[in-house]
């Protein structure tokens, strides 16, 4: 008798003597319940923990939102950016010691740089050069915030650099992108901080009236307290609330609670480990080392030949004399193909390291001496485009793309001296590699790249006599940075008898100062405050034409008693 139970829809069990080799039976996955479900259960979401700090912080954030949004959407980044900073640094100080949590000194290196980012908003005008450190600011608080959490992989700044900006800029803030709602739900409901600040709103509600009559009649009394008032009416108005900045503010308040409470409570901050990078290495090296040995040698052929041959060129160029123009011509032409060249050398070296299946811990002795080849043809190469480019500024003065381009074969050749040390003793390359480039980027932020426009062409104009120096186009985006050494300069040439830039002179200062202080609506607010817009703007009004008074359309006595 057969008393193997009978399940409907399950394969019958194969006879005897049937082949042993027979393809193992599928089994229905999609059907709940029954006993052969071998699908995995789905993942369950980790808990959303909601602590006293947590409903605090999730209270505070909704402002700071609506000011980073109210600052992008201006236009113009001045007082307001530092401010931000600082009240953010303040709120996740806060937000870590209300949670009983101490703050690491490692942190501090970190925050240091965030201060002199955010600082230099506040003093210089870099136009599009002030966008760029935003972003930065952005990425090193990112950053800054996996480090004071300890959510980074590993304890230090190293190779995984890539990965931890990934992981707290998309990762972890989109993977908590919901908290906020649910951690306000937890906190709030059914609390004493809830009851607290129900009763704090509806005390703000009934006072409004008796609010409203005390500053009315402080208002008659002085007129800074009147203006404040104006700006509180204007922030606090119904067209703000309903604004294009407050509808951002909502997803800019998810992102940022998500990245600080995902960190703090190191929710889904592992998503990439140190073992799965290191098991992806592993996977990627499967390039031979002959293919890249054969590419270093033609890479390393071509320069040498380039080198005999542009040597050559050189020398005879040198020997025989030739025009300011001439000259400014022959360093201009070929900068930005060695620029190219050099980034397509850093590229090469790069996807070697991630390639090649020698591990980059230990390269080979052949792999160290085509890597040190390739690095020194490269300063080379560099060093060549930097001479062209003081040639060229040398006859044709500075500019903005001049002095960034320079900047970034700078920091080219910093990178690839470190990787040329790199070869002969062992050098945390990445470390060094991010803290160079933050001292480089803060240093052009803190150069004053506008500013040094205007006064190289002041000198150019001193020492040549060359009035094309001050109307030279560039300067017109300049002038704002620049307006106290032109206003120097413009006082020197009122007083000589005859002066051939001083119309082009007042035609800069005035339009420096037009929109700051008349065309600008946003000119004259606190948070878009800046020194050189300051200084640009108590200038500028001395060129200002003057308001003409209306004159009324009526006919005259006389007029009037002849007609």
């Amino acid at each position: 008798m057969n008393n193997t139970p009978s399940v409907p829809g399950a394969p019958a069990p194969a006879a005897t003597g049937a082949p042993q080799n027979a393809p193992t039976p599928v089994y229905p996955v999609n059907r709940p319940g029954e006993p052969w479900q071998f699908a995995p259960p789905p993942v369950p979401r980790q808990p959303v923990p909601a602590a006293m700090a947590d409903g605090v912080m999730a209270l505070a954030i909704l402002p700071l939102a609506w000011w980073f949004c109210h600052l992008c959407l201006t236009g113009w980044l001045g007082l307001g950016v530092t401010l931000f900073t600082a009240a953010f640094v303040a709120a996740v100080l806060c937000y870590r010691r209300g949670a009983g949590l101490a703050v690491p000194k490692g942190s501090l290196p970190w925050l240091g740089v965030m201060a002199l980012s955010a600082l230099n908003f506040t003093v210089v005008d870099n136009g599009l050069l002030a966008w760029l450190d935003l972003l930065f600011l952005v990425a090193v608080t990112a950053y800054w915030v996996a480090v004071v959490n300890g959510t980074r992989i590993r304890d230090r700044l190293g190779e995984h650099l890539a990965a931890d900006l990934v992981n707290h800029l998309f990762v972890v803030p989109f993977q908590n992108f919901g908290c906020l709602t649910a951690v306000a739900k937890k906190a709030l409901s059914k609390t004493r901080l809830g009851r607290e600040l129900g009763i704090v709103l509806l005390s703000c509600l009934c006072s409004m009236p008796l609010l409203w009559y005390v500053c009315l009649q402080l208002s008659r009394v002085d007129g800074g307290f009147s203006r404040l008032l104006e700006e509180l009416s204007r922030l606090l108005s119904l067209e703000n609330i309903l604004s294009v900045t407050t509808i951002l503010a909502v997803p800019v308040a998810f992102y940022l609670y998500g990245l600080l409470y995902g960190s703090q409570h190191r929710r889904y901050t592992a998503t990439l480990t140190a073992e799965q990078l290191d098991q992806a290495a592993q996977k990627r090296h499967i390039l031979p080392p002959a293919a890249a040995y054969t590419l270093l040698t033609l890479l390393c052929l071509v320069y040498t030949l380039f080198f005999l041959v542009g040597a050559a060129g050189m020398l005879s160029f040198a020997r025989s004399v030739h025009t300011p123009w001439e000259y400014a011509g022959f360093a201009r032409d070929g900068f930005f193909e060695l620029c190219r060249v050099s980034v397509v050398n850093l590229l090469v070296l790069w996807g070697l390291r991630l390639f090649q299946k020698t591990s980059p811990q230990r390269p080979t002795v052949a792999t160290r001496i085509f890597d040190s080849l390739l690095c020194c043809q490269t300063l080379l190469l560099i060093a060549l485009a930097l001479c062209k480019m003081g040639l060229y500024i040398r006859y044709c003065g500075v500019t903005w793309l001049r002095v960034c381009t320079t900047w970034f074969m700078v920091l080219l050749a910093v990178v690839f001296g470190l990787m040329l040390l790199s070869q002969f003793r062992e050098i945390p390359l990445a470390r060094w590699a991010a803290a160079s480039f933050c001292a480089l980027f803060l240093i052009l932020c803190w150069m004053d790249v506008d500013g040094l426009v205007v006064k190289n062409a002041i000198w150019r104009y001193e020492v040549t006599g060359d009035p094309h120096a001050i109307s030279y186009v560039d300067l017109s985006a300049s002038a704002s940075a620049g307006a106290s050494d032109l206003y120097a300069l413009w006082q020197r040439e009122s007083a000589k008898a005859e002066s051939p830039v001083l119309p082009r002179l007042e035609e800069l200062l005035e339009k420096a100062g037009y929109l700051r202080a008349w065309g600008d609506p946003t000119g004259d607010s606190m948070m878009n405050w800046n020194l050189q817009r300051s200084q640009a703007k108590a200038i500028g009004r001395l060129f200002l034409p003057s308001p003409q008074p209306e004159v009324a359309d009526f006919p005259t006595v006389g007029e009037g008693a002849e007609g």
